[in-house]
């Protein structure tokens, strides 16, 4: 390829006859000498732009590649993070179950202790009641076997007084006669049955300390 210079340097040989005019010829290398020194110039400009398209091309694939890289290294964080975070959600979840059992567990052991406690407690006041219910009936029973002796007694007595009297001024009921000679007696309940146990008809031996 020709160079600018060689266009410059070119010496034609000089015809004798029917030769071209050295001026013209002359001026015309001028001018093709300028146009390819033109495209030279356009040729190494185009060379420069080139060689820095290339350069931003190289720059944008290790660029792209570095992206690549990052997303993926991006990816593989997330799946690992997702799989870090699935892992330690399971054992969060795991855990509160755990602490759950125990919690439901326990309730239900102290549920029942506390249910067994109550269940102790009924019986033993059952019984007790059953106990002072006996005790009642007892007592009921040595009271009107008492009442019923002393209205023998009184009855009695009465018997005896009547014949020391030798004057009347009407038939006087026994009942009477006891209100009169022993007061306390119009204080016992008459319905032997229904009367409850007293301190002043305790049975002997019975009373409070």
């Amino acid at each position: 390829m020709l160079s600018p210079v060689d266009i410059q340097n070119k010496v034609f040989r000089k015809a004798k006859l029917g030769g071209y005019q050295v001026e013209d010829v002359n001026e015309f290398f001028d001018e093709v000498l300028k146009s390819y020194q033109e495209l030279t110039n356009e040729n190494y400009t185009l060379k420069d732009k080139v060689n820095v398209l290339n350069e931003s091309i190289q720059y944008y694939r290790t660029m792209e590649e570095t992206i690549q890289n990052v997303l993926v290294l991006a990816d593989k964080t997330a799946q690992d993070t997702k799989s870090t975070a699935y892992e330690k959600a399971e054992q969060v979840k795991k855990e509160a179950e755990q602490r759950a059992e125990k919690i439901i567990f326990s309730a239900e052991e102290r549920a029942n202790k506390i249910l067994d406690q109550v269940r102790k407690e009924a019986f033993n006041l059952a019984k007790k009641n059953e106990e002072l219910k006996a005790q009642y009936l007892t007592y009921r029973s040595q009271l009107k076997q008492m009442l019923l002796a002393q209205l023998d007694m009184l009855e009695q007595s009465e018997e005896a007084l009547s014949q020391k009297e030798q004057e009347k001024p009407e038939e006087v009921t026994c009942e009477e006669k006891l209100a009169i000679e022993v007061p306390e007696f119009e204080s016992l309940p008459q319905n032997t049955e229904e009367r409850y146990y007293t301190k002043e008809y305790m049975p002997v031996g019975e009373e409070e300390h």
